[in-house]
């Protein structure tokens, strides 16, 4: 197959989720990845931005459509319907081609691995297994029944279940390591075998699960200290066998779709709305977001979304066109001064119009407000009573500027890409 400049070469992509710039380079500083260290120095590493907002499924369909979410419709793992149904969305909600698809409508034979947002996997000869949010691992997560076999004989698993790290932190590190070690096995067993690929790509949900659990652990004062750096000992010693499958002219990419730090508060950003006047609800959790009250202004979905409940928009919606702006603006304003109030700390980088975030077709549909939270403030959205600030299980969460790119030598023109969608798009132009 003819790619570029007319040399037959493979493109060849693992997708780290939730892998930092940052924390790859403490670790290539460290020696935690030699093999890292030395694709950086043959090739290109440099920070990239994620997305808003920034979510893995959001991040991936950005990826995997080469546009920001106003081009293919989707704003979040979850999203409301005007009734205030909750809806989660799948690859059948992305109202744009795909990467996946493009490759198969130019004959090119590929393989996709794990990605969030392939479930269902489009209809296409390639080699698809879905990733996050396939229930399980049966012929509704892949494209062909024989890649439901093939899978098999190498135990490969979509996903732990990230609530065991809660109840048992050592069966969540087994689990890791069980999951892991197959994901690896599958990869390289494809990579090294008789298959011809053109492109290839691999997503590895587990860094984003063990930076959410175990992000405190590379700080050097908790007993899963050891775990964390070991663990990416392993996804070093990992990439290092996928170099010694390649090619001299294959194309190698690595990336992430977001960054991650230390998560200090979760915000609930509802109870926030409903402080300040802009939201009603029952203290009923059975009913989810049903439990919104007629006259309500506003809402919020995670990660940072506020919808101002429109007239034209919302069943309930209370809100005139002549009101919205005025309204979004004042929203917009108090936002900006939410503190904590024992430290002291801002809690809003950034509160933004979407008209600033979101360019596309499909921007009607987006949040009226995106905010982008300070290192350690992770924005919810729970109903019902409780507190502004809380504490929950896990200690990482992500950021929109720490995202990481690594190309090899012959991806230059993807080694121009300053965020996510961009590299998919860049690595859709090069592969096509």
């Amino acid at each position: 197959m003819l790619f570029g400049l007319g040399k037959s070469r493979r493109v060849i992509g693992i997708g780290l989720d939730g892998f930092p710039h940052s924390l790859a380079v403490e670790m290539m500083q460290r020696d935690i990845m030699p093999n890292l260290r030395k694709l950086a120095e043959r090739g290109t590493l440099k920070r990239i931005k994620s997305v808003f907002p920034t979510v893995s499924g959001v991040a991936w369909s950005a990826f995997q459509t080469g546009k920001n979410p106003a081009g293919f419709g989707v704003y979040g793992f979850v999203e409301l319907r005007p009734d205030f149904d909750l809806v989660i969305p799948n690859h059948t909600n992305l109202r744009c081609e795909t990467l996946w698809q493009r490759l198969d409508r130019a004959g090119r034979k590929f393989a996709a691995l794990g990605v969030p947002m392939t479930y269902p996997p489009p209809d296409v000869k390639g080699f698809m297994v879905s990733g996050f949010l396939a229930p399980k691992l049966d012929e509704r997560a892949v494209s062909r029944p024989e890649v439901l076999e093939r899978l098999r004989k190498t135990n490969y698993e979509i996903d732990i279940d990230p609530g065991v790290a809660v109840e048992s932190p050592e069966r969540f590190k087994a689990d890791l390591d069980r999951v892991s070690r197959a994901r690896q096995d599958t990869a390289l067993a494809l990579l090294s075998g008789d298959d011809e690929w053109d492109f290839f790509f691999l997503h590895v949900m587990d860094t984003d699960r063990i930076n959410h659990f175990l992000w405190r652990g590379m700080r050097g004062a908790a007993p899963e200290d050891d775990y964390f750096w070991d663990f990416y000992r392993r996804i070093d010693d990992f990439l290092g066998r996928v170099v010694e499958t390649l090619g001299g002219d294959d194309d190698l990419l690595v990336c992430s779709d977001h960054g991650f730090c230390e998560l200090r508060w979760e915000v609930q950003l509802n109870r926030w709305l409903k402080n300040q006047g802009y939201l009603d609800y029952d203290n009923d959790p059975t009913k989810g977001f049903k439990a919104i009250q007629p006259g309500s202004r506003a809402l919020s979905l995670v990660p940072g979304r506020i919808h101002i409940l429109r007239e034209d928009r919302w069943d309930s919606g209370a809100v005139s066109d002549k009101e919205y702006e005025p309204l979004r603006r004042e929203i917009m304003d108090k936002l900006r001064a939410v503190r904590h109030p024992e430290t002291g700390d801002v809690v809003c980088k950034q509160v933004m119009r979407k008209e600033e975030v979101f360019d596309g077709p499909f921007a009607d549909d987006a949040p009226d407000i995106v905010i982008d939270p300070c290192n350690g403030y992770d924005l919810k959205a729970k109903l019902g009573a409780g507190h502004l600030f809380e504490k929950g299980p896990r200690s990482g969460m992500h950021t929109y500027d720490d995202a990481m790119l690594l190309t090899g030598r012959n991806l230059r023109g993807v080694a121009r890409a300053g965020d996510i969608s961009e590299v998919g798009r860049l690595v859709a132009k090069h592969a096509l």
